[in-house]
């Protein structure tokens, strides 16, 4: 987690701002730290570089246990605070789901895959916004793998990228800051390998944390654009008309929100349409 967030983040219980504790740190980047709430106390972490902010962190812990029991930890503090709570809940990946969003990346050409729909709708919709004037901060909430999030830098933003998804995270900022390259299986040859160029994807200013889409741990007004795909790698939201009030409360007046169409919900200052998402202007 980069320092640059701390101002933006907010306890998803009571809205208090955080107390770091940092514990191990690289450079800007938070490897591991305690986060305070300084309303109510409530206890949050930073673990393999992404903030843990769920609303219930302990059925988070028990539901997803299997990606921490995989996750380097050093600080004592922090690997007994974490494995207290764990649970035998698995969480995964399938490669399949990370070579769709990234298989246009591939070195070999005979590897390449087009770019995913959605990320190109997303690509086109962003563009437009950009046109409208720079893009400060940019929230991608429900960023699975984390390609929307990179789409969204290359406009020049720095965005946070939002899933309840741990294992998804963690591929994200996997992706964000391996130096030594990232390799998936080659189209129909589960033993064969081919390496992605990672150097074409912004990563400068892009990060990822773990939260509930209908609890935002986020100030409110702190973006200037939105992305609200409806859903994350654990499926729809489950309380939808939440999640979107909560995505509106983090966008500043006059910001942009990019979601999926939904018919004349839309409509109110609706700004361009591509490939059944929207991009509205929000007052």
């Amino acid at each position: 987690m980069q320092r640059a967030w701390l101002d933006v983040l907010a306890c998803p219980a009571c809205g208090g701002g955080y107390e770091l504790d940092a514990t191990r740190e690289a450079g800007p980047e938070i490897v591991e730290a305690f986060l305070v709430c300084q309303g109510c106390l409530e206890v949050r972490f930073v673990a393999g570089g992404s903030a843990i902010l769920p609303r219930n962190l302990g059925h988070h812990l028990r539901a997803q246990g299997s990606v921490y029991r995989r996750t380097p930890l050093a600080d004592p503090r922090i690997v007994r605070y974490v494995l207290a709570g764990l649970g035998s809940g698995v969480d995964m990946v399938p490669f399949e789901e990370v070579t769709l969003h990234y298989g246009d990346l591939a070195c070999e050409a005979e590897a390449r895959r087009a770019r995913a729909p959605e990320d190109e709708a997303l690509a086109t919709l962003v563009a437009s916004a950009a046109l409208r004037g720079p893009l400060r901060r940019a929230l991608d909430l429900g960023t699975g793998v984390g390609r929307g999030a990179f789409i969204l830098a290359e406009h020049g933003a720095c965005v946070l990228g939002l899933d309840r998804s741990a294992a998804r995270v963690r591929r994200a900022r996997n992706l964000a800051v391996t130096e030594d390259g990232f390799r998936l299986p080659w189209p129909g040859e589960a033993r064969r390998e081919v390496d992605l160029e990672l150097g074409r994807l912004t990563r400068r200013g892009v990060d990822f944390a773990v939260a509930d889409p209908e609890h935002l741990p986020l100030a409110a007004g702190a973006f200037d654009l939105v992305v609200d795909r409806g859903g994350d790698g654990h499926g729809p939201w489950g309380d939808a008309p939440r999640a979107r009030a909560e995505a509106l409360r983090v966008l500043a007046p006059g910001g942009l929100l990019v979601c999926v169409e939904a018919g004349s919900a839309t409509e109110v200052g609706l700004l361009a349409r591509h490939a059944g998402w929207s991009l509205v202007e929000v007052p």
